[in-house]
């Protein structure tokens, strides 16, 4: 009896990750890069819809963010044609998607972890054959004001080097720093730096951890925003 209660979460823990594969997986000709079991914890499973996270400054002033959208994906890599040539399709991928709006302006912004080839050039070869991936987050805005300029987006790996961060009585072990130097991004003037809004669009800093997600992150103008305690899960 004893052997049995052992064996029966290793059981429990097979046949999840044998469901997720198995629900994720779409042709069996064509690889698809779905989460792994380890990927779960790093998906951010508190950001639900309706939750709001605040974050304080050192003066007390306070800005909150809703979760106001959560999709989880599988998505197909493709070329898009052009000049009169032909769409090419690729693998495919698993990708959630979280959404924040931004109570101070209503802008939006938004998180995409997806599981992805590392030689991306070489899969799309060869889209029979399984290469070795890594988990990734990309933070864009969904300001289409100076959609000219591209999506803003700024991204990490998971396999990066991690450090820690310690605020307002938390520490986070595991914080990705993502640099965003919007003074020399495609060559914007001061005078649009303002209009393009939205948390991680005029962070110059953003403090990110794998398990509980956005930690702070520093303003252009100095101001140093951090979670507030009780926001942690």
């Amino acid at each position: 009896m004893k052997t049995l209660k052992t064996q029966i979460p290793i059981l429990l823990l097979l046949l999840s990750s044998i469901f997720i594969c198995a629900n994720c997986e779409r042709e069996k000709k064509t690889v698809t890069y779905c989460f792994t079991s380890d990927d779960q914890s790093k998906l951010l499973p508190h950001y639900t819809n309706g939750k709001i996270f605040t974050f304080v400054n050192s003066y007390g002033d306070e800005r909150k963010f809703e979760v106001v959208e959560v999709e989880q994906e599988i998505i197909q890599d493709y070329s898009p044609g052009g000049m009169g040539g032909w769409e090419r399709y690729y693998y495919y991928f698993e990708m959630k998607k979280i959404m924040l709006k931004d109570y101070r302006n209503e802008k939006k912004y938004i998180f995409k972890i997806f599981r992805y080839p590392i030689d991306y050039l070489s899969a799309q070869t060869k889209s029979y054959k399984k290469f070795p991936s890594r988990l990734i987050l990309e933070i864009s805005s969904n300001d289409s004001e100076y959609a000219g300029y591209g999506s803003l987006q700024t991204s990490f790996n998971y396999d990066d080097p991690t450090t820690t961060l310690s605020s307002n009585g938390l520490t986070y072990k595991k914080i990705h720093i993502l640099d965003r130097d919007l003074k020399s991004y495609m060559g914007l003037s001061p005078d649009h730096w303002e209009h393009l809004g939205g948390m991680f669009n005029e962070a110059k800093y953003t403090y990110y951890d794998e398990d509980y997600g956005i930690a702070g992150f520093d303003s252009y103008d100095g101001q140093q925003w951090r979670l507030k305690i009780g926001n942690k899960h």
